[in-house]
């Protein structure tokens, strides 16, 4: 019977697998690079011409995944370049392309919980990371913070330090009490109350993102995204 579980298991973790590489083609392949994926190589070029966009799309990536054996990649940017003829007077055409690294297990979860937190807050709205905790035991702090900020910036929302948020946030408040100097106050608008704490939170069962409204003190975004 446990022998069973453990076939039964197996087969769903080979069929995840294969769903998450079905999602990339030569389709997808064709479009740019999204904002969680980081760009590894720019503007390269197939080795040899090829006669259609599949056959180019499966070349281009065994060639990334061979430089880049420890990366989980994809093909993004692939389009037809110059032309190229063959020995036997045949036309192909070499392809152009930029190499991705695709986001782990982890950071897609994280993705998914920053887009459901941040999802009634306007862009052009200003974030500071209040914290980042992380106990998976593999994530690295700093890298989940470029790909917090990277998100971020992508979505179109400010990204600020804390303690500048923090400065502001004492200025606004100056002004309302009506002790302030005005050769430092922050301009009406600048801040209000468009500043939001977020936290993220990593463990070995799943990703949280919080989001507080500085101003009010009162959450606006909490999700957990498990694995």
């Amino acid at each position: 019977m446990k022998t069973n579980r453990i076939i039964a298991l197996a087969f769903v973790i080979v069929l995840g697998i294969g769903s998450v590489t079905a999602q990339e083609d030569f389709n997808k392949a064709q479009k740019a690079p999204q904002t969680k994926e980081i760009v590894l190589v720019k503007e390269t070029r197939t080795r040899s011409g090829h006669g259609n966009v599949q056959s180019a799309y499966k070349a281009a990536l065994r060639e990334a995944q061979r430089t880049n054996p420890k990366k989980e990649i994809g093909i993004r940017n692939l389009a037809k370049g110059d032309v190229k003829v063959n020995g036997d007077g045949s036309v192909s055409h070499y392809y152009t392309y930029t190499v991705v690294e695709l986001p782990g297990i982890v950071a897609q979860k994280m993705y998914e919980a920053l887009s459901k937190a941040t999802r009634q807050i306007d862009e052009g709205n200003r974030f500071a990371i209040d914290n980042i905790s992380i106990t998976d035991g593999k994530s690295d702090k700093e890298k989940i913070k470029g790909q917090v900020v990277d998100y971020l910036i992508g979505k179109k929302y400010k990204v600020v330090a804390k303690d500048y948020l923090e400065k502001l946030y004492k200025e606004q408040q100056g002004q309302q009490s009506g002790i302030y100097n005005e050769e430092t106050t922050t301009e009406m608008g600048n801040f209000s109350a468009v500043g939001y704490y977020l936290t993220v939170r990593i463990t070995e069962e799943y990703v949280q993102v919080q989001i507080v409204n500085v101003s009010t003190g009162e959450y606006v975004g909490n999700t957990i995204e498990n694995f």
